[in-house]
């Protein structure tokens, strides 16, 4: 009887220890933490060259402005075509370029809309040769050079300067095309006279091998006798007016990230801007430093993005000069601002 006792305890307890390895196996894993992962829109921003003035643009993706937006943007920069042309064709979403471009493309019926204006200065200037060329009348009979286009703001700039002075071009002066690498070499064979610097880094080049500054477009005084305007909106963010009427919640993304990188930069040092720069324009440290502290001294940025009444004018003047539009243009043709005070509204 103990035997069928001791055994009927031990079967029981055998029993219990199995009721409990099968309790412990029911209770549920712990969760494992999982990041989710998220797929940011694409977007195309087109360029002709990779310049500092369009600097909020970069900084809006270097500065994480425009992930926080849901966004990554990619910069292509455009080598044998308009940077406009992906654009218009649907390729690309956005485009960094200069007013005449805005009012050139609408002149010919493809509607684009500027959203922003990076600039509020005349960043160019005219540099002479050596101290035998340092005013305009010195260049009479001599060769200037204007860029790389004639439809370009270089080549108008070049031929207000000449307009200014009553040097008639092809007459009293001649005014090229001329990429501005190709600039020391043409002044160091005396080809060129003078040429159009189109940043400050490039003016300082030329400075540097003996050039003079013959007009300097920052100087308030000298730019308003030359193109009737002290402000001039010339770096500017586009978009067609078709992906606009699509897609205004992109753009509105945009314009946010633009407007705080807007923000931040009118704050920031110039070591901080060209640091943040950097990844965008591998190599180029010092052009960039140079350009920063040139920029703050100067106040060449603009940091609200909206255009002023006078320098659209001064656009209108500039490109009809050059020949790139031959009629009068409305503000409302080429501007869509109001991206840009739904962004500064969110920001208040």
């Amino acid at each position: 009887m103990k035997k069928y006792l001791a055994l009927l305890l031990a079967m029981v307890m055998a029993l219990g220890m199995l009721a409990g390895c099968g309790s412990t196996a029911e209770e549920p894993a712990p969760e494992t933490e999982q990041t989710e992962t998220v797929e940011l829109e694409k977007i195309v921003i087109t360029e002709q060259v990779r310049g500092y003035h369009w600097a909020p643009a970069y900084l809006a993706q270097t500065l994480g402005y425009f992930a926080e937006e849901g966004l990554e943007a990619e910069f292509q920069t455009i080598k044998g075509s308009d940077a406009t042309v992906p654009v218009l064709a649907g390729e690309a979403q956005f485009c960094l370029k200069g007013i005449e471009t805005a009012l050139m493309v609408n002149e010919a019926g493809q509607a684009m809309k500027i959203l922003a204006s990076f600039t509020q200065k005349y960043p160019y200037s005219l540099i002479g040769a050596s101290e035998e060329y340092s005013t305009l009348e010195s260049l009479a009979g001599g060769t200037v050079a204007g860029g790389q286009s004639a439809n370009s703001g270089p080549y108008s700039f070049a031929m207000a300067c000449m307009n200014k002075a009553g040097l008639v071009p092809e007459t009293d002066v001649t005014v090229i095309t001329m990429a501005s690498s190709g600039y020391a070499a043409a002044i160091e064979a005396g080809e060129l006279q003078a040429a159009v610097s189109a940043n400050p880094w490039s003016a300082k080049k030329l400075q540097d091998a003996g050039g003079v500054v013959i007009v300097d477009g920052t100087d308030d005084a000298v730019i308003e006798e030359i193109i009737g305007s002290a402000t001039y909106e010339l770096f500017v963010l586009m978009a067609s007016d078709e992906y606009l009427a699509s897609n205004p919640e992109t753009v509105q993304k945009v314009m946010n990230a633009v407007a705080k990188a807007m923000q931040w930069m009118e704050t920031a040092t110039p070591e901080e801007i060209a640091e943040m720069l950097l990844p965008l324009f591998e190599g180029a440290d010092a052009e960039l430093l140079y350009d920063a502290e040139y920029d703050k001294e100067r106040g060449i940025a603009n940091y609200t993005g909206y255009h002023s009444e006078s320098g659209f004018q001064a656009g209108v003047n500039l490109t009809k000069l050059a020949g790139g539009i031959t009629t009068d243009m409305t503000e409302e043709q080429i501007y869509d601002e109001s991206f840009l005070d739904a962004a500064w509204e969110a920001l208040k």
